[in-house]
């Protein structure tokens, strides 16, 4: 069975991405607005992380998330590349 908290905690998470993305988007006017936007949500990240941790937790956070980026564009870019992965 899983954790009770856990399952409250992404169930927060996935409402709360529902909603702010949809608060975000609804703000993009053109698409010069789209990086005033990320900033603004990048900003407010930071600032929320820097209220419960340190700053050298919500640096390796920021860290992670970066490497994260580049992992998935390494994964893309092997599966055009590369053989189609199957599933057994």
């Amino acid at each position: 069975m899983r954790d009770l908290k856990l399952e409250k905690q992404i169930t927060l998470i996935s409402e709360a991405m529902k909603k702010i993305e949809l608060s975000a988007r609804s703000m993009v006017k053109n698409s010069e607005d789209y990086m005033a936007i990320c900033s603004a949500l990048m900003a407010v990240t930071r600032n929320m992380y820097l209220e419960t941790l340190s700053c050298q937790e919500t640096a390796e956070i920021f860290d992670a998330v970066a490497e994260s980026i580049f992992i998935t564009e390494e994964m893309i870019h092997g599966f055009k590349n590369g053989h189609k992965p199957t599933l057994h």
